[in-house]
């Protein structure tokens, strides 16, 4: 309590002196006093007690209420009322300021005591609970996708602004709806809304889906409650429309480079960078006697002669290096049946290439 600072606002003398003296004894810090409304909020701005003891009817031309309305409004700090009598007219406009509490003239030290901690403790769970919320709606907001928390009924407890630009709405008039509406508008699909998860299986449900001729990945938590049952639901949608159309496109690259591969004479091979096989033409195998089996995540080097690996570990590394790179290439090739054999061609870096993106080699072999 030494640590907690109180400003008294009371206009009679000796009441200010009597409350002062009762707070220093009770271990609180009296950091100041007014007279007035208007210096009652003038104090609070520059002193940021931790809570002001506010006699509701005040000399001058702001009374304890429109003091207290300002300072809540302006300094967020908390007031608790002093009045003479328990039916004062006043306490009804009083309760509109949301006060931490009241004290009766005269009081008990016990009774100041109890109702200051009070006060201050409330004030305190009201400060965790706005940052809290605060926190909730950075994190909300802080991303693209469609985040919301509605309860088993389907009640939206929460939305972010991505599902509120979605339907058009501001986030305040999401709360509080149904998320029928939402799945009857075209918003969200029925299975978005997580009417598809059963809340007796208490687990998350993931899927993806195409819905208005866009592809999404929702994953639906059941939040449980003390009794172990689902009472919320937390759904996080992710459009994954681009994703999905590179992947088609990244598909049909592969098929139509495969469909290259295979209908050249020439030696063609496509190398990850640690130098292991990824996709070969057939006419390794005609040239070679290799079968694709033989060679997929398999190193180049096992195909060359051992005395010849440090050269094209050399070459193979300077164009690694290089992205974009083109450089003639003459390497002798180790056949299936031990004979061996010389490859003349060149050698790219295409890494970052949508079509292929690997190192190629290409080739012929020389004839004896």
């Amino acid at each position: 309590m030494g640590d907690t600072k109180i400003l008294i606002v009371e206009d009679e003398a000796i009441t200010s002196m009597d409350i002062r003296r009762s707070l220093i004894e009770l271990g609180y810090e009296v950091t100041g006093t007014a007279t007035t409304g208007e210096l009652a909020v003038e104090m609070a701005g520059k002193l940021h007690p931790d809570l002001i003891l506010m006699d509701i009817m005040l000399a001058g031309k702001m009374n304890g209420i429109e003091a207290a309305e300002q300072i809540k409004n302006r300094f967020h700090i908390p007031v608790v009322y002093l009045t003479a009598y328990s039916d004062d007219p006043f306490l009804q406009k009083a309760r509109v300021t949301e006060p931490y509490g009241y004290i009766l003239k005269p009081f008990r030290e016990l009774e100041l005591k109890t109702t200051i901690e009070m006060a201050l403790y409330k004030h305190a769970i009201e400060d965790a609970l706005r940052i809290s919320e605060e926190t909730t709606r950075v994190l909300l907001n802080a991303t693209d996708d469609i985040l919301f928390l509605a309860d088993t009924s389907g009640r939206l407890m929460a939305a972010n602004e991505s599902l509120a630009i979605k339907a058009k709405k501001h986030v305040r008039d999401l709360r509080g709806t149904n998320i029928a509406e939402l799945v009857s508008a075209g918003i969200l699909s029925s299975r978005m809304a997580g009417w598809n998860v059963s809340i007796a299986q208490k687990k998350p449900e993931h899927f993806e889906e195409e819905f208005n001729g866009e592809w999404f990945d929702t994953t639906v938590y059941p939040i449980l409650g003390p009794q172990a049952d689902v009472v919320l639901f937390a759904v996080f949608i992710r459009n994954i429309t681009a994703s999905k159309r590179n992947e088609e496109q990244t598909r049909n690259n592969e098929e139509f480079f495969r469909s290259l591969l295979e209908g050249t004479s020439d030696i063609i091979a496509v190398l990850n960078p640690d130098a292991t096989f990824r996709h070969e033409s057939p006419s390794v195998s005609q040239a070679l006697g290799y079968s694709a089996e033989d060679l997929v995540n398999k190193p180049i080097y096992s195909i060359i002669p051992d005395e010849d690996i440090p050269a094209a570990q050399a070459i193979f590394h300077g164009i690694l290096e290089n992205p974009g790179m083109v450089r003639p290439i003459q390497i002798r090739l180790k056949k299936k049946d031990r004979s061996r054999c010389a490859m003349k061609g060149i050698i790219s870096n295409l890494q970052g290439n949508p079509v292929i993106n690997g190192i190629v080699l290409n080739g012929w072999i020389r004839k004896p």
